[in-house]
């Protein structure tokens, strides 16, 4: 198309499309990424892409045979109009499969990761992902030097335009590999064995590939490298046996953290936490820090948590971990009012990828106020065991903000009886739901019930054990903390019997920003007799948030339809992650 310089210059476009042969899907299928369309620049886009770009849509249906041609318009044509014949060929379906060479697994096994079915088109990406599946299968037991080659089989039996024919497998297996000699360099105040102890497989064991990568994601996880980098090399004498190299970069892992929060309208929190996470050299940790929250309006109050806790993550070299914690809790509100020292015990282990299991020893010296019909009674101080135990079973992910999966706890606390104290005990147990319609529509469902009771000659509860309910994490509607018992006057003071639950729609609405809808409801009481919905919160609203790596920002509006005036009493969340 002439110009008469840069300031007259047209850029051409597109015309029309002409497209010639039976096509087996609408124009806009058969185009569909090739970049291609009416009113489309001529100069941002190519033949070659557009014939590449048909080719991959009717291959990726099972027109594996499909030839092409893409006619360009002329530079001096009247008229831009690219013109597209298609000669699609018979369509392959899948008849069978057939494998050579397979001696370390099964037919059956191999054929089960073919992600189609017999009758179904054959497509590229499922022949890829058959090839790469049966790689990884046998890098797993250290086939490392195996090759394997596809090959489609000639059409059995062609019929209307369709045609039968098999995927054969061609398996070199070659010999096997086993780990040799670990090395590490880059270390300069941490340990060898802190990395060797995170490697899944040991010296002679066959090559598994997919542990080893798991092993660099334990490493990270340790806190102490900025970078982690495996290399392998066949050992002189024997090429069977593979030797690793390890290179690290340690980090400056000592850090201050702080931290700061808006809970609700009635109360801030902050932290401070001082963390070596490699005291002695083999990663054990120290942290030393305090929580506060100070409360306001008719809530005024203040709760102050300093701790100090020691963690070993390999307790007498097991996988056990093993932490002490020193703690003190300062607790003071219009209806409550604990003080309390602890020294606690616990001991954790991964029994699997995804179920954790807890057990923990506590002891306390503690002073709290109870509510009885008579009024507030002072406890004298007094020490208290107590024994704990939690399983959480976690399949979240992304885990900071959840697209999919599960999060399913039980936990369990028995307190004073022959251990001595305080007589009671506390039972929790809480399932997380995230159910994904698509990448960008999430259900999300939460349901918490729990109990804490006295048991013997006691009738009283810590005030630091019982349940609490209202605010941007539970019900929210309500002021935080603000369901469930209260003494003469109106304070919150906790309840022994707790149920609560959550659903909510979240959905991306453009990039990183998103919406969600949302209904609350749960309840508070000190006996079964008492349960009763009139004594219930039920809380909805809605709410924006921004997505980022650390996790979504939330911010939402929620209000309680069963308050007199409720839109008018409805309140503002902000917080980080989402509410469950």
């Amino acid at each position: 198309m002439p110009s008469t310089g840069h300031a007259d210059f047209l850029e051409p476009v597109v015309d029309s499309i002409y497209i010639s042969g039976d096509i087996p899907v609408s124009e806009h299928k058969l185009l569909n990424g090739t970049g291609l369309h009416a009113g489309g620049s001529l100069l941002r886009i190519t033949p070659v892409q557009v014939t590449d770009g048909i080719v991959a849509n009717l291959n990726n249906i099972g027109y594996l045979d499909a030839v092409i041609t893409v006619q360009w318009p002329l530079w001096d044509d009247e008229n831009n109009i690219v013109r597209i014949s298609v000669e699609v060929g018979t369509k392959s379906l899948l008849s069978g499969l057939v494998f050579n060479g397979a001696m370390i697994y099964s037919v059956d096994s191999l054929a089960r990761l073919y992600p189609g079915a017999p009758g179904e088109p054959i497509t590229p990406e499922d022949t890829l992902s058959f090839r790469n599946s049966i790689i990884n299968l046998y890098n797993e037991r250290g086939y490392i030097y195996s090759s394997i080659g596809i090959n489609l089989l000639s059409m059995r039996e062609v019929d209307g335009g369709i045609g039968y024919r098999a995927v054969e497998c061609n398996i070199d297996e070659n010999g096997q590999a086993f780990l040799g000699n670990i090395s590490v360099s880059g270390l300069a105040t941490v340990r060898k064995t802190v990395i060797t102890r995170e490697i899944l497989i040991q010296p002679g064991d066959s090559l598994n590939m997919e542990l080893l990568r798991q092993s660099v994601s334990n490493i990270y996880r340790l806190g102490l490298f900025q970078d982690v980098r495996f290399s392998y090399y066949p050992d002189e004498n024997d090429s069977s046996i593979v030797n690793l190299d390890i290179s690290v970069s340690e980090s400056r892992y000592k850090r201050i953290d702080l931290g700061t929060g808006y809970v609700s309208p009635s109360a801030v929190f902050g932290s401070v936490t001082w963390l070596h996470p490699n005291i002695m050299g083999n990663n054990q940790r120290l942290s030393i820090g305090i929580y506060m929250m100070e409360y306001f309006g008719s809530r005024d109050g203040r709760k102050i948590e300093p701790e100090i806790i020691y963690e070993e993550p390999w307790f007498l070299s097991s996988r056990w971990k093993w932490q002490l914690k020193l703690g003190y809790l300062y607790l003071t509100t219009p209806g409550i009012r604990q003080r309390s020292y602890s020294i606690t015990s616990t001991f954790a282990r991964d029994i699997t990828e995804h179920l954790k299991f807890t057990i923990g020893y506590s002891l306390e010296y503690e002073k709290y106020n109870e509510w009885l019909d008579t009024g507030f009674t002072t406890s004298d101080w007094r020490t208290t065991s107590s024994i704990t135990s939690t399983m959480v079973h976690d399949t979240r992910s992304p885990l900071l903000d959840p697209l999919r999966g599960h999060w399913m706890m039980g936990s369990g606390k028995l307190s004073g009886g022959f251990l001595g104290g305080n007589d009671y005990y506390r039972i929790s147990t809480e399932a997380r739901n995230f159910f994904p319609l698509s990448n960008d529509f999430i259900l999300a469902g939460r349901l918490r019930i729990g109990g804490s009771f006295p048991y013997g000659d006691d009738t009283t509860v810590p005030p630091d054990d019982r349940f609490y309910l209202g605010g941007g994490t539970t019900v929210r509607g309500y002021p935080f903390n603000s369901l469930g018992p209260k003494d003469d006057d109106g304070n919150p003071i906790g309840g022994r019997l707790e149920v609560l639950g959550n659903f909510e729609i979240r959905t991306r609405i453009a990039g990183n920003l998103g919406v969600v809808l949302f209904a609350d409801a749960g309840g508070l009481w000190n006996a079964f007799n008492e349960i009763d919905l009139e004594t219930a919160g039920f809380g909805t609203g809605f709410g924006l948030r921004y997505h980022t790596v650390f996790g979504p920002l939330r911010l939402d509006y929620g209000f309680a339809p069963t308050w007199r005036n409720s839109l008018k009493r409805g309140k503002i969340y902000i917080g980080i992650g989402h509410a469950f």
